[in-house]
């Protein structure tokens, strides 16, 4: 559902008066100001190599200024610090339109490619170069866009230019109600509205027209959280040894667990949920999605791992990866008819069955 105009007004007021919001901003300005003195078209050549590559890898452990970035690409975006000077003297130059710039960045066949400089990262630069121009584009930022109604609809062919332009178009709406915000501000209003309980608490009261104590709905995540944790302790430790154990497991297939510049595979969040476990089978040209159980009804797992799969096709199976299909792996304790019979007409997703060994042995 969109939020009307006076709605997102709302909660940016909501979101001004708060004290996380003015101290969360003088602590980002004055990490601004402390990124700017390397984030610098004019400053990269006074740099030596290792001055540069310190900098940018304090840049990547702060999480740039507070987005948390996949560790595992931090060394090979500096391995080759001249080209990585080169990328970033490419991205930093406003002589060339930003849809280009982003276009040779994020394409894996682009003239200024390197593994590990993805959309999250790239535009959190371009953000605090000018922070009254750019704004950040990551996961974060389509949950929050998502919220409010306001992600826009990417075409099959849209290169990542073309859907920076976009999006830069669903966030200057929200920055024309407040004039007064940079893009830094706006990210963070994203943020609070998709990942904290008050701010998607005050979306859903907005939504149903009523207001919702933070009393109650406190005490009702937390009777939610219990009994989670009673019903699917075993769920939980299972998702975490998968992960662990995940080049050991037979999946009949050679899969590894995707990751990003900004997520791995485990809890990948996306705008509709977060998706248990992400991998991809590059020998078949497969994103998988696969969803545990977890004691929940049959028509409810099937309804979201055809959720996640539907949003995996629309936005990640994209660009490098326009040519991969999407299938979906269901992991339960045991057969379930419903399930099964749900599943018929699917012939792109599957059923796994896991099983626990457990033995008491006395040894006095």
């Amino acid at each position: 559902m969109k939020l009307s105009d006076e709605q997102i007004k709302l909660l940016l007021d909501k979101f001004v008066a708060s004290e996380e919001a003015r101290t969360w901003r003088e602590q980002r300005w004055e990490d601004h100001k402390h990124w700017k003195e390397w984030i610098d078209p004019n400053k990269l050549d006074t740099l030596s190599d290792d001055e540069l590559k310190n900098r940018f890898l304090e840049y990547f452990n702060e999480g740039a200024g507070r987005h948390p970035f996949n560790a595992v690409y931090r060394d090979r975006t500096v391995r080759d610090i001249k080209k990585f000077r080169e990328v970033m003297k490419f991205l930093l130059d406003e002589s060339i339109p930003v849809k280009k710039r982003l276009n040779e960045i994020l394409n894996r066949d682009g003239r200024f490619h390197i593994e590990g400089i993805g959309k999250g990262l790239a535009t959190s630069i371009l953000m605090d170069l000018d922070p009254q121009k750019y704004a950040t584009w990551n996961n974060k930022t389509n949950m929050g866009l998502e919220a409010l109604g306001l992600i826009p609809e990417f075409a099959r062919g849209d290169d990542w230019g073309t859907r920076y332009e976009k999006v830069m178009e669903a966030i200057r709406h929200i920055k024309d109600l407040r004039p007064e915000f940079s893009f830094l501000e706006v990210d963070h209003f994203l943020h609070i509205v998709s990942a904290t309980e008050e701010g998607k608490e005050a979306v859903r009261a907005l939504i149903e027209g009523k207001e919702i104590s933070s009393e109650v709905s406190e005490t009702m995540n937390q009777i939610s959280k219990e009994k989670e944790s009673m019903e699917f302790v075993m769920e939980e430790y299972l998702e975490e040894f998968i992960e662990e154990n995940f080049d050991k497991i037979d999946f009949e297939a050679k899969l590894e667990l995707y990751q990003d510049e900004e997520n791995t595979g485990r809890q990948y969040p996306t705008p509709v949920g977060n998706i248990d476990l992400l991998a991809i089978d590059r020998n078949k040209k497969e994103f998988v999605v696969i969803e545990l159980k977890k004691g929940r009804s049959s028509d409810v797992v099937v309804g979201q791992i055809l959720r996640y799969m539907g949003w995996v096709k629309e936005n990640l199976a994209v660009n490098d990866y326009d040519q991969y299909n999407v299938r979906g792996i269901i992991i339960s304790k045991e057969k379930d008819d419903r399930l099964e019979y749900a599943l018929k007409m699917l012939q792109n997703v599957n059923v796994f069955l896991y099983s626990v060994s457990f033995e008491l042995r006395r040894v006095i």
